[in-house]
């Protein structure tokens, strides 16, 4: 009997698809462990992840355009296709078919085992304060200020070397290629400073869908099973800039959204383009002045009275730019997708994460760094 059982499983499942199902049960095993033990995240996290994102990275980075876009574009034709295979190897015979039909769910197997150990370690990992040797702390107004205060000054000495050319936005002097170049030298700055930081080298891929993909607020995503950094085009150059350091930290396995935010901000704070470093500046700088409004509108006064004219012109040419995607149904389905997404991986403030970036850039600019 366990012959007869034995010849059927070698018929109908290949012997790879068999190591993909051992690794894809293992997958589940260590998902549970480092849900309850961050060591053990850390260590897979900087050995066997560090290997997987480099190796999912190099694939796809000489690719020109989205690999992951392109799989969406085609993903219908793609389900023809697997139904089309399905119907052959069925007619063959039904061990075909299910042999076929097998070694596709291995593949799917291991995507998530990909996930598991190159990108789900990421939330569950020591803190991002860590590595650049800050504290995080709840921040009074006076701090708020004080760190508004430090990014203005950082602005003011850009702004000379910052191309407005419609008087309104700011614009990117150098290629969307050019701007992958000097983002990458910023990380190896970035790991030269700090050496726990992953070193490698990626581009960030524009999406071509960019125009609608902006009816979601979404302007950047990371695809840990490409291994790509995929970026909005359609918003404003400071914007584009900085959601492709955004999305470049997360390459490099830093996951959380607050620590990916302060990461793109070190890493564009790093560069030796004056502009680059504008878009670190103002992008952190709005997020500071929304939490010092709350906190005090007093102090958020005195600081909107020396913010540069130019960056109340690019903030107000933004405003009216989003005002035709502000309000819309697939940003509220898209926003509570990613709100239970990121909920879900040990970050309780979902989509509010993203604002906790203030935090760790008061911490870091506060301490001196």
């Amino acid at each position: 009997m366990m012959k007869k059982i034995w010849n059927t499983v070698r018929r109908t499942v290949p012997i790879w698809s068999a190591v993909l199902f051992v690794l894809f049960i293992g997958a589940l095993i260590m998902n549970q462990v480092i849900h309850k033990s961050s060591a053990v995240a850390n260590a897979i996290h900087d050995t066997v992840g560090v290997g997987i994102r480099t190796v999912m990275t190099t694939l796809t980075t000489w690719i020109p355009i989205s690999f992951a876009e392109f799989l969406l574009i085609s993903s219908p034709l793609l389900l023809i296709l697997l139904i089309i295979g399905i119907v052959r190897h069925v007619k063959r015979s039904p061990a075909e078919g299910v042999r076929f039909c097998v070694a596709i769910l291995s593949l799917v197997s291991f995507v998530y085992t990909i996930s598991v150990f190159g990108y789900e370690t990421g939330f569950y990992t020591e803190s991002v304060t860590e590595k650049v040797d800050i504290e995080r702390e709840d921040l009074s107004p006076e701090q708020l200020y004080d760190t508004a205060m430090i990014l203005v000054e950082q602005i003011e000495k850009d702004i000379p070397y910052v191309s407005f050319p419609q008087k309104t936005y700011s614009a990117m002097t150098f290629s969307y290629g050019e701007m992958n170049d000097k983002l990458n030298a910023a990380y190896d700055t970035l790991c030269d400073t700090y050496p726990d930081f992953q070193r490698l080298h990626s581009n960030t891929k524009p999406v071509m869908l960019s125009e609608p993909w902006t009816y979601t607020h979404i302007s950047g995503m990371y695809t840990f099973f490409t291994g790509e950094a995929n970026v909005n085009v359609n918003y404003p150059d400071f914007i584009v800039v900085s959601s492709a350091a955004h999305e470049m930290a997360h390459q490099r396995g830093i996951n959380r959204e607050d620590e990916a935010n302060f990461v793109a901000y070190l890493v564009c704070s790093l560069s030796d383009d004056p502009y680059v470093r504008y878009c670190g500046n103002v992008d952190v700088l709005n997020s500071v002045l929304n939490q010092l409004y709350s906190a005090s509108q007093e102090l958020y006064w005195k600081v909107a009275e020396k913010v540069p004219q130019e960056v109340k012109n690019e903030n107000t040419a933004y405003s009216k730019f989003f005002d035709q995607y502000r309000e819309t149904v697939v940003s509220e389905v898209s926003n509570a997708v990613n709100d239970a997404y990121i909920s879900s991986n040990n970050q309780p403030a979902g989509v509010k994460s993203y604002g906790l970036v203030v935090d760790l850039v008061a911490a870091y600019l506060l301490k001196g760094k």
